[in-house]
């Protein structure tokens, strides 16, 4: 079966009380796919740093996976930066 994608930068955000979980997918130009994952802390300059980098990747879509009311501050800090989850 082949699978046709939808998205071309996608972002993923496993969210948990003291740590993020991020898996960026991205197609090049040249139709490469890159796949970069990377754990940022829960602490507000942690979720700074992990703003700054889904903005650098500049993802179509995040997608957010969170228990409780821990998706909130992320969520939070990527819209500061302009990215809406």
């Amino acid at each position: 079966m082949e699978l046709t994608p939808i998205y071309k930068r996608v972002i993923g955000l496993d969210v948990h009380q003291a740590k993020i979980s991020a898996f960026a997918v991205a197609e090049q130009p040249d139709g490469w796919v890159t796949v970069d994952s990377r754990e940022f802390g829960d602490f507000k300059r942690d979720r700074r740093v992990l703003a700054e980098w889904a903005k650098s990747i500049a993802p179509e879509v995040v997608v957010i996976e969170s228990t409780g009311i821990y998706w909130k501050s992320p969520f939070a800090a990527l819209e500061k930066v302009g990215i809406v989850a």
